[in-house]
């Protein structure tokens, strides 16, 4: 019915102007006339099947492309609630395979991985650096002046899960920053970089936070908890970077990090005086050390 209609228009239409402007008293002229117009008619028929066949392998085609895409995604995010740690790594590869072959997924990958990262955590406990592997937690608690007294330790099966789920969050960090990195050439950035994404890291806990040389729309650090060392050097906002009562518990660079609109600091805590050599853009909340907002 759709193609029949069009067709029997478009044939009366032909043979209408034929007899019109075709001016012929013989009957077998305008017979002729006649299947003139129904062969424009069939003709128009035959175009009009076509574009509507190529318009319905057009829709199967990306209707299916749409539901793969869409069972990657769920098994990706399936993946990340796993109960075993190489499982929630497989999740995390996953969710940036989708989103690098796919940059309409960028932004939803992006916020699946932050929303990991926001989840309750809380890292092992080490008596030093944790970086190159000389780490070693700590046991024992000396009391002032007297011998060494036993600490409440987790259980040996609680500390391998802390350490696992803290290789699974580097390994999410590191997908971020992966993509965050325009490259060495501004003007021809990587092919894994993903341009104009935000982040919302609230009341996130992240460990060895590394965002140097990225660059961001929108960050919100709001109430997060930044262990051990945290690198933003060289790092690009374009948007506002807020971090409303976040805590830095070890060193923390901003050298040369850009700040397009801004940055909030306001009640933010320090444990170690943060670096803002050649920092670019406003530090709204920062103050001097000896400010208690600024300085735990």
């Amino acid at each position: 019915m759709v193609i029949v209609v069009p067709v029997a228009v478009i044939a009366a239409v032909a043979m209408t102007v034929l007899l019109t402007f075709v001016s012929s008293g013989d009957p077998k002229d305008r017979i002729e006339l006649i299947k003139t117009g129904l062969t424009v008619g069939a003709g128009a028929g035959g175009v009009v099947a076509l574009v509507l066949s190529g318009r319905r392998q057009w829709s199967t085609e990306h209707d299916a492309t749409e539901r793969r895409l869409t069972d990657l995604y769920v098994k990706a995010v399936e993946q990340l609630g796993s109960d075993r740690a190489m499982i929630r790594h497989g999740g995390i590869y996953a969710l940036e395979r989708v989103a690098q072959d796919n940059p309409s997924q960028r932004q939803t990958a992006i916020d699946v991985l932050c929303a990991y990262l926001r989840a309750p955590f809380s890292p092992p406990a080490f008596d030093g650096t944790r970086r190159l592997g000389r780490t070693r937690p700590a046991h024992t608690k000396r009391k002032a002046g007297g011998p060494t007294a036993s600490v409440a330790q987790p259980s040996s099966a609680t500390l391998v899960q802390q350490h696992e789920e803290m290789e699974v969050r580097l390994t999410a960090q590191r997908v971020l920053a992966r993509h965050l990195r325009p490259g060495p050439d501004l003007e021809r950035p990587a092919d894994t970089y993903w341009p104009g994404i935000n982040l919302d890291l609230t009341h996130a806990t992240l460990v060895d936070f590394d965002l140097s040389k990225c660059s961001v729309g929108q960050a919100l650090f709001w109430t997060a908890t930044f262990h051990f060392e945290t690198d933003f050097a060289d790092a690009t906002f374009a948007g506002v970077a807020d971090f409303f009562r976040a805590r830095f518990t070890g060193r923390a660079r901003f050298d040369r990090a850009v700040f397009h609109n801004g940055a909030g600091f306001n009640l933010t805590e320090f444990s170690n005086e943060p670096s803002f050599k050649h920092t670019v853009g406003t530090l709204a909340g920062y103050g001097p050390p000896s400010e208690k907002n600024h300085r735990k």
